[in-house]
């Protein structure tokens, strides 16, 4: 699936935990122009608030965070950026409670895609908006369990060692980062770094995804990075999702020793 061009499109982050809602809302935002992203994983709605860069998170605001409290305390924690709280309308409490936070917006579902572009069109006209991630000299440093992935120099790190990757494998370990707890299938990996206009044979992303793979349990071999879905596409693995979540942990507990 084509999404808008993700150097220019405004990106959204939704992370609710109602399918329907997710889908519907992915897919009439990508209509309306805008870059997405969407889960329902919680520790995969923080990765993504860092390896995604979104402009706007929807994020429900029943969902639990990762490590305790509310998914929408530990975004508002750790992502620059607009945050939109969505909860059922019996849940006005939860609505106050986000505004009171530090939510930019709160809204009551249902909602159409129609309110919800224009909500985060209305918010990106706003003079928050940050453009330094637009700059092409600016690195963005991404980090996922022992992995760091830099956006800016296109490279990739393992535990300190560099991994010499092509331009295509960045490009491919790119997009499974930006859905790191959902499947990208092949049509959408060819799409995203051959192009809509690609003609062949959609093994040839199985063959540069092998290749990384390869290069990245090098130095981790203990690891899986990479899980195939049979018959539909790629994702980040459970193993590294697991790694991140426990540095999270390590980290957390060294912050407050």
């Amino acid at each position: 699936m084509a999404e808008p061009d993700a150097q220019l499109a405004p990106r959204v982050l939704i992370a609710v935990g109602d399918p329907l809602l997710r889908r519907v809302a992915s897919s009439g935002l990508r209509d309306r122009g805008f870059s997405v992203s969407a889960t329902n994983e919680e520790s995969a709605a923080v990765v993504l608030a860092r390896s995604f860069a979104p402009d706007v998170i929807l994020v429900d605001l029943l969902l639990h965070g990762p490590t305790g409290g509310t998914l929408f305390d530990a975004l508002r924690g750790s992502a620059d950026c607009y945050l939109v709280g969505l909860a059922p309308p019996d849940s006005e409490d939860a609505r106050i409670r986000a505004l009171r936070a530090g939510a930019d917006d709160a809204v009551s579902l249902p909602i159409s895609a129609d309110e919800l572009a224009a909500r985060c069109q209305a918010l990106l006209r706003r003079p928050r908006q940050l453009h330094a991630r637009w700059d092409p000299m600016a690195a963005s440093m991404v980090r996922i369990g022992p992995m760091q992935v830099d956006l800016g120099r296109k490279e990739l790190r393992v535990r300190s060692h560099d991994v010499p990757v092509t331009r295509i494998e960045f490009a491919l370990f790119e997009q499974l980062c930006r859905r790191p707890a959902e499947v990208c299938s092949r049509v959408h990996l060819l799409e995203q770094v051959w192009g809509p206009n690609w003609v062949g044979d959609t093994h040839v992303v199985d063959v540069h995804l092998s290749n990384l793979r390869r290069k990245l349990q090098r130095h981790a071999p203990e690891l899986r990075f990479i899980h195939t879905v049979r018959g539909i596409g790629f994702r980040l693995s459970n193993d590294l999702l697991r790694a991140e979540r426990e540095r999270r942990g390590d980290d957390a507990m060294s912050a407050t020793a």
